[in-house]
C-alpha cells in the first residue's frame, strides 16, 4: 500500500512538471515576468526610494534640533592649597552636562525651496521608473513577435517542403509510367534539398530569436520555455481616424519622459531660488541649559549631587542674525550656474517633446504603410495560390518545366512570408499607437 502511494506521488509530481514545461507563455505574461525580474527596473525602484528619503528628510529639516552632551573627569595628584600654601595630594571628581536646542527662523526660504526641489526630483524619478517599464515592455514585445515570425516562417518552409515531396513522389510515378524524364526528378530533388537547408537555417534563426527573448526577460537559457503562437488574424483593424498631432497631444498627458522633463525643469527653478536665498540675511534662535557637579575625595562638606546640579545650573537664549556681505562672489556664481542649469533643463524638456512628436509621426506613418502593404500582400497570396495550382496542373500535362513550377511555388512562399512579416510589424505599430493614445500595454497597466 505504501509503495502504491509513493508511486502515485512520484507520478503526480512528474505530471505537474510536464504540464508546466508544456505551458505556453502569452505576450502579456512575458511582459509581466520581464518587468518583475528586470535588474534595471529594480535599480530604478531603489533610486526612487533614495529620492523619497531625501524628500522626507528635507521636510524634517524644518524641525528644531535638540542635543544633549555630558562629560566627566577624575583628576588626582598634588595641588597647591592657597590657604596654607602647601602642596597636598587631592582627587577631584567633576561631571557636567549641556542641553541645547535651536531653530532657523529665516534663511531666505532655502528650506522650503529645498523641500520642493526634493519633491520634484522624487516625482521625476518615479516617471523614469515608469518609462523604464514601458521600454522593457516594448523590447519584450519586439523580441516576442520576432520569435513568432521565425516560427511562422518555419511553418511556411515546412509546407513548401511537403509540397516538394509530393511533387517528387508524383514525378517518380510518372517516370515509372514513362510520362516524365528522369532529369525532372533530379531537379525536383535538388530543390527539395535546398528547401531542407532553408528550413534548418530558419530553425536556427528561430532558436536565436527565442534566446534573445529569454535574455530580454532575464530567463536562464537552459530553462524550458515556449510562447503562444496564436495568429493575429487575417483582418487587421484599420488606422484610427485621427492625426499625429491629436495622438501627440494625448500622449503629453501621461508620457513619462515628458513629465520627467517638466518636473526637472521645475526642480532647476527651485535650485535657482535656493541659490538666490543665500543672498538673504539669516535669523536663528537657540537656547541652552547646563550644570555641573564637583567633589573632592575625602571632603565631607561637599554638597549632594542634586543640590549642586540645581545650584550650578545656568540657562541661555540667543538670537543670531547673519548678513552676507562679501563671499568672494561665490553666491553670485552659484546663481549664474543655476540660471544656466534651468535653461538647460528647459531646452531638454523641449527636445523631449519634439522627439515624442517625431516618434508619434513616424510610427503613425509606418502603421498606415503596413496597413496598405498588408492588404495588397493578402491579395498577392490569393493570386499566388491560384497561380501555383494552375502551374501544378500544367506540370502534370507537361506544359511547363520544373523550373517554372518552382518559380511559382517560391513566389507563393515569399508572398506568405511577406504577409506574415507585415502583419506582425503592423501589430507592433498598432500597439505603439494605442500606447500613445493612453491605452495600457499587455502585461503592464498605464499609471498616471
Amino acid at each position: 500500500m505504501t509503495k502504491t502511494l509513493y508511486l502515485i506521488l512520484i507520478l503526480s509530481l512528474f505530471q505537474g512538471k510536464l504540464i508546466h514545461a508544456q505551458e505556453k507563455w502569452t505576450l502579456e505574461r512575458c511582459i509581466e515576468y520581464a518587468v518583475a525580474n528586470n535588474l534595471d527596473i529594480r535599480d530604478r525602484e531603489l533610486q526612487s526610494e533614495i529620492n523619497e528619503e531625501y524628500f522626507k528628510q528635507s521636510k524634517r529639516n524644518l524641525l528644531p534640533y535638540v542635543s544633549l552632551s555630558g562629560g566627566g573627569s577624575n583628576s588626582f595628584g598634588k595641588s597647591l592649597d592657597y590657604d596654607t600654601y602647601e602642596y597636598t595630594n587631592t582627587s577631584r571628581i567633576y561631571s557636567s552636562f549641556n542641553l541645547s536646542t535651536g531653530i532657523d527662523i529665516f534663511r531666505g526660504f532655502i528650506r522650503q525651496n529645498t523641500i520642493s526641489l526634493r519633491k520634484m526630483n522624487h516625482l521625476a524619478g518615479i516617471e523614469d521608473e515608469k518609462m523604464q517599464k514601458y521600454n522593457i515592455a516594448f523590447s519584450v514585445m519586439e523580441a516576442y513577435y520576432n520569435t513568432v515570425y521565425f516560427k511562422g516562417l518555419m511553418e511556411i518552409v515546412a509546407e513548401q517542403i511537403e509540397l516538394s515531396r509530393l511533387n517528387v513522389e508524383q514525378a517518380k510515378r510518372q517516370i515509372a509510367l514513362g510520362l516524365k524524364a528522369k532529369s525532372d526528378l533530379l531537379e525536383m530533388e535538388s530543390e527539395l534539398a535546398k528547401e531542407e537547408v532553408v528550413y534548418i537555417q530558419t530553425e536556427n534563426s528561430y532558436k536565436g530569436a527565442l534566446l534573445d527573448l529569454k535574455q530580454t526577460m532575464n530567463i536562464t537559457p537552459d530553462e524550458d520555455f515556449d510562447i503562444e503562437y496564436a495568429s493575429t488574424g487575417d483582418n487587421l483593424s484599420g488606422v484610427d481616424s485621427t492625426t499625429p498631432s491629436a495622438i501627440f497631444n494625448k500622449a503629453l498627458d501621461f508620457y513619462p519622459t515628458v513629465k520627467a522633463g517638466e518636473l526637472r525643469k521645475e526642480a532647476a527653478q527651485k535650485e535657482l531660488a535656493i541659490a538666490k536665498g543665500y543672498l538673504w540675511p539669516s535669523l536663528s534662535l537657540s537656547g541652552g541649559y547646563s550644570s555641573y557637579f564637583s567633589k573632592i575625595k575625602g571632603n565631607t562638606n561637599t554638597e549632594s549631587f542634586g543640590n549642586q546640579i540645581k545650584n550650578n545650573a545656568s540657562q541661555s537664549i540667543s538670537l543670531s542674525l547673519s548678513v552676507p556681505i562679501f563671499e568672494k562672489l561665490a553666491y553670485r556664481s552659484d546663481i549664474k550656474r543655476a540660471q544656466l542649469n534651468y535653461l538647460q533643463a528647459e531646452t531638454q524638456a523641449e527636445k523631449t517633446s519634439q522627439e515624442l512628436f517625431n516618434n508619434v509621426t513616424q510610427n503613425y506613418q509606418e502603421l498606415e504603410s503596413y496597413s496598405a502593404e498588408h492588404n495588397q500582400l493578402a491579395k498577392q497570396v490569393d493570386f499566388a495560390e491560384i497561380a501555383y495550382e494552375v502551374a501544378e496542373k500544367k506540370m502534370e500535362q507537361g506544359l511547363i518545366s520544373v523550373i517554372e513550377l518552382y518559380s511559382s511555388k517560391n513566389t507563393l512562399a515569399q508572398a506568405k512570408s511577406d504577409l506574415l512579416r507585415t502583419k506582425l510589424q503592423y501589430t507592433i505599430k498598432k500597439k505603439t499607437i494605442d500606447f500613445y493614445l493612453g491605452k495600457p500595454l499587455p502585461g503592464i497597466s498605464l499609471i498616471n
